[in-house]
């Protein structure tokens, strides 16, 4: 190349040149992102110091059963803290034992064993069963227990559409509550511990909490084996700890050795140091709407 055709050539060259710079500037230098992409990327609300980073269940998962995964309850809990509860937040040494599916032919015995240890409980009891045995449902009510939503009938309520959640189960539920007993529960546990997100959201949007649990007994499947009231109160006592959330049943099967256990256990745990509470004061929330 002549030095005249070289001289010419010159200023592109100076401009690519600047031009690459100039690109390698820009890929090399720090994107901004907005503060509210940031907040929007995270759908974890933060924990207080003073509670517990993370709400966990103790117990382990029975496999072949349709059991919601245990990582989607925590999970779950974790995104919806403060109105979706495996446990108590902080480190009291209060327990809460919860009874589903009644009330049935059981929840008289329960209720004498909890009167006769001074123990106050949570019963999550069913819309359908309320309705044919208000009597026993009163009884609970009437000594003191904090009476709680199941749904109407135990349905998988992923399978529901948000009516149907509302107007078949847990509406209709509180209709029969407050017709029946005079109160409008304020907290809900999903049948199976089955819900999706739309779900949660929606309920807890009409102001209810949905308490799951930290420890579940499975006495629903201990029931089958020999020696089931001694299965469970070795359950509780290898995974309690403070605050613990205690799945039971008085209803929905065979429940005597569920009774049994209840009176071997509320013993030992005093003897530990635990007091027994009910859940929504475990929790520091109203146990009834207005």
């Amino acid at each position: 190349m002549s030095i005249r055709k070289l001289l010419s050539a010159l200023p592109l060259l100076l401009l690519g040149l600047h031009a690459a710079v100039q690109a390698a500037d820009t890929a090399s230098a720090p994107v901004a992102v907005k503060a509210s992409t940031v907040a929007a990327a995270s759908s974890v609300p933060a924990v207080p110091a003073d509670e517990k980073p993370t709400q966990k269940v103790r117990t382990s998962f029975l496999d072949g059963w349709d059991q919601v995964p245990l990582q989607r309850l925590e999970d779950q809990a974790a995104r919806y803290r403060g109105t979706y509860f495996l446990e108590g937040l902080h480190n009291s040494k209060r327990i809460a034992l919860t009874f589903d599916d009644g009330p049935s032919a059981y929840t008289a015995s329960l209720l004498k064993v909890l009167e006769k240890n001074q123990v106050k409980a949570t019963f999550f009891f069913l819309g359908e069963h309320v309705n044919t045995s208000p009597e026993l449902a009163q009884a609970a009510l009437k000594a003191g227990h904090t009476i709680a939503n199941h749904s109407y009938n135990h349905p998988y309520l992923n399978k529901l559409s948000n009516t149907q959640l509302w107007d078949e189960q847990f509406g209709r539920s509180q209709q029969i509550f407050q017709a029946r007993l005079g109160i409008k529960p304020a907290l809900i546990r999903p049948p199976y511990g089955v819900i999706n997100d739309e779900q949660v959201t929606l309920l807890r949007d009409k102001g209810y909490k949905l308490i799951l649990w930290s420890i579940d007994t499975q006495d629903w499947y201990v029931a089958r084996k020999l020696g089931a009231a001694d299965g469970l109160y070795k359950t509780v006592l290898n995974t309690v700890h403070p605050e613990a959330i205690i799945l039971m049943h008085d209803g929905g099967g065979y429940r005597a050795d569920s009774v049994e256990a209840v009176s071997m256990l509320i013993p030992e745990l005093k003897k530990q140091g635990y007091e027994f509470v009910t859940v929504d004061q475990l929790i520091g929330t109203k146990p009834y709407l207005d």
